[in-house]
Order: C-alpha cells, then sequence, then structure tokens
C-alpha cells in the first residue's frame, strides 16, 4: 500500500508524546511493508535542522519538510475571533505545503492518505480535488474537548475566550469528521463521540501503541519514596494538572512522609517550578533518556484534569513495569483495572491516600508493575494495532 502521511510536526526526534504517537505509526506503517511518504511541517516550536534528522528516521519514509512558525500570535489570533474562524487551525494553513501537497498526489497513486491530527484537516478539499484514496483522520484528541475542559477551570475573562475557541473547533472538527472516510479514534469514549456526531458510523478505533521491545529490559531497583511526573509542559493540560498537585496533594503527602521525593520531568519547563522552593520537589527539566529517567523511580504520578487521547507516556511507564497514580482523565483509553494495573485518584485527599498507602506497601508497587506490563502487552503492541487498522481500512468502503 502507498501511504501519505501528513503530519503538523516533524515526529523526529520522538521524545514527547504528540512525536512518539506519529513516530511510532511510521514505523509501523514501513515495517509491516507499506511504501510511506511524510509531508511534515517543520514548525518554529518544534524545529529540527534537516541534517539532525538520522538515518534510522528518514529510512522509514520519503520525508518532506515544510517550515512554518505556528506560534501564536496576538494580532493574528484577535483577526480569527472577529471573522469567527478558528485561529488553531487557521495556524496551519500554507500555500507552501498546499502546492507540495498537490506536487505529490499528481506524481503519485495513493492508496491511503492519513491526516495526523485534526489541523490537518484544512487539506481535505485539497485531496480530493487531486487524488482517488482513502482518506484517515487520526484523531489524537478530541480537540474542542479539552479547550472546553480548560474553560470550565478558567476564571472571567479567560473563561469566556476559551469557550469561544472551543465553539470554534467544535464547528470545524466536527465537519471535517464527516469529509474524511475514516476517523481514526484513540480511545473508546471519543469513538462513540464522533459517530454519534457524525452520524456516519465512520470511526474506528485505533490506540496509540509502542514496540513492546524497546521496554524489555531488567528492572532496576527503585529509589525508595521516589515520584515522578514526565510530559511536555508546553502542553496546556500538564501544566494544570502539575500545578494543581503541587498545591493541593504533594504539601500535604510531604507532611506524612519527610522522605518524599518528587522528580518533574519534561521538555519546555516553565521557569516558575525552577523558581519553586517547595519540600520534596526536584525540578528537572527536560530529559535526554526518558526510559532511563524512569527506571530508577517508584511511582509515577498524572494529575490531568482535563485533556483527551491517550498518554503515551503512561503507557511507557507501564510497559516498564512501574506503579501509576492518575486521574481518570488521564488514564482514558487505557481499559485499566483500577486497583490492578493502575490506582485512579479524582481528589487531591484521594491521591493523598493512594501515594501514602503505596509507599508503606512495596509488594503492591510491584504487582501493579507487572500486571500494567502485562496489561500493555497484551492491549498496545503498535505493530497489532496497525495491522488491524490496515485490514479496516482495505474493507472500508468509501
Amino acid at each position: 500500500m502507498k501511504i501519505l502521511q501528513l503530519s503538523y510536526r516533524l515526529p523526529f526526534p520522538p521524545k514527547d508524546g504528540g512525536a512518539i504517537g506519529i513516530h511510532n505509526i511510521t514505523k509501523a506503517f514501513f515495517q509491516l511493508g507499506h511504501e510511506v511518504t511524510l509531508l511534515s511541517f517543520n514548525t518554529k516550536k518544534h524545529f529540527v535542522q534537516p541534517n539532525k534528522i538520522d538515518d534510522s528516521f528518514r529510512k522509514l519514509c520519503q520525508l518532506h519538510l515544510i517550515y512554518k512558525n505556528t506560534n501564536l500570535h496576538p494580532i493574528a489570533a484577535f483577526w480569527s475571533l472577529l471573522q469567527n474562524k478558528s485561529y488553531h487551525i487557521s495556524r496551519f494553513e500554507s500555500k507552501q505545503f498546499e502546492q507540495k501537497l498537490i506536487e505529490l498526489l499528481q506524481q503519485n497513486e495513493f492508496n491511503l492518505i492519513q491526516l495526523e491530527g485534526i489541523f490537518m484537516g484544512v487539506y481535505v478539499d485539497i485531496i480530493r480535488k487531486y487524488s482517488q484514496a482513502k482518506i484517515s483522520l487520526r484523531a489524537h484528541n478530541v480537540e474542542y474537548k479539552i479547550w472546553q475542559q480548560l474553560a470550565a477551570n478558567a476564571v472571567f475573562p479567560k473563561n469566556s475566550y476559551l469557550k469561544i475557541l472551543a465553539a470554534q473547533l467544535e464547528k470545524f472538527e466536527t465537519a471535517t469528521w464527516k469529509k474524511v472516510d475514516v476517523v481514526a479514534a484513540i480511545n473508546a469514549d471519543e469513538l462513540q463521540l464522533i459517530n454519534a456526531s457524525t452520524q456516519k458510523n465512520n470511526a474506528v478505533l485505533f490506540p496509540a501503541g509502542i514496540f513492546l521491545n524497546d521496554f524489555v529490559e531488567e528492572q532496576k531497583s527503585a529509589e525508595q519514596n521516589s515520584l515522578f511526573h514526565l510530559g511536555s509542559m508546553e502542553w496546556m493540560p500538564n501544566v494544570e494538572g502539575v500545578d494543581w498537585f503541587l498545591k493541593n496533594v504533594l504539601p500535604q503527602v510531604f507532611i506524612e512522609n519527610n522522605q518524599i521525593k518528587f522528580y518533574l520531568a519534561g521538555r519546555k519547563m516553565p521557569r516558575k517550578y525552577f523558581d519553586e522552593k517547595q519540600n520534596g520537589l526536584y525540578v528537572i527539566g527536560e530529559v535526554d533518556d526518558a526510559k532511563q529517567f524512569m527506571s530508577d523511580k517508584q511511582i509515577m504520578i498524572v494529575p490531568l484534569l482535563s485533556g483527551g487521547g491517550v498518554r503515551i507516556k503512561i503507557i511507557e511507564a507501564m510497559a516498564m513495569g512501574k506503579a501509576i497514580i492518575a486521574t481518570s482523565q488521564a488514564a482514558e483509553g487505557l481499559n485499566y483495572t483500577n486497583g490492578q494495573n493502575i490506582v485512579i485518584a479524582n481528589s487531591a485527599q484521594e491521591m493523598q491516600q493512594a501515594i501514602i498507602k503505596l509507599l508503606n506497601d512495596v509488594e503492591k508497587i510491584k504487582s501493579l508493575g507487572m500486571n500494567a506490563q502485562q496489561h500493555i502487552q497484551q492491549n498496545f503492541d503498535q505493530l497489532k494495532l496497525t495491522q488491524d487498522f490496515i485490514k479496516t481500512i482495505e474493507n472500508f468502503k468509501q
């Protein structure tokens, strides 16, 4: 099968969840024997020098990069607001990208064109004009739901603006779902929402996965009383969740156990966390090797209050046999069993109690990790997930 992937960002290096998710699919397509072309923005936010992209990635696909500054600009945002047009989407409109897309469509007969994320929905009409290929939109999350949740947790006047952004996104997102042939939903809840919205029954389940062999390693002894959070801190829901945890959970836990160490890591770490003087907090910032960072720590904390999709870092940590305490929002799409392969804690008190209880029960930490690892091996093998998705696409009627 000849596949064209359109991506809102270059999925290299695969360090954060967004890059890892796209990278893993490209890699799976390649390993399953498909011919892959990747047309991607190389944005200012995630810019990578082309000569820094190593051969291990370049062998997976025929790569085409278009530079664009998609950073937020107040004047452009205000103008979009006046036009009642989604600024989040319009940032990815590019004549240069469109021209390269047309060139690729005219030179190749693709079987499948996969849009990585809703931002690539602006190119559906161009694809229809120049290609007969099936179009799949991989919904990394339901974007408008994230902004609705952020608005609900904000105060006036910020909440009013976020509500407008959410409404604009919802209008574009639901229209795009109807335009494409298949929407690849990342979890069952979003699958149901998309099908209910479109009335086309064109959404299929395609969860995020990992390459299991990458996470098979000898278990190291973990540092006692160690907690950690690892996630991209340029993503607003991560910042929101960490702020909540530092204010409402960590201080009380430290009173109960003053040996606690909470390691906070992730790219684009805001300066405010380095300046934070709080007992038990150790701010690391960006790490070169996520697996190495996670390997010698006991419990992963994922305190998301908003967001969607599936957290790749949770899947990776579970594959490594880590015990995890997370909100139900963070664990969305994992098909977990609470208390068996993960611990769900939605309030500050629940999270405080869960942390203290687990740190006093080393055997429970081990059993949670072993069950989590088995769960990922059975349900989140990227090659199997992609193989099943391709079969679905081949049988899907336009």
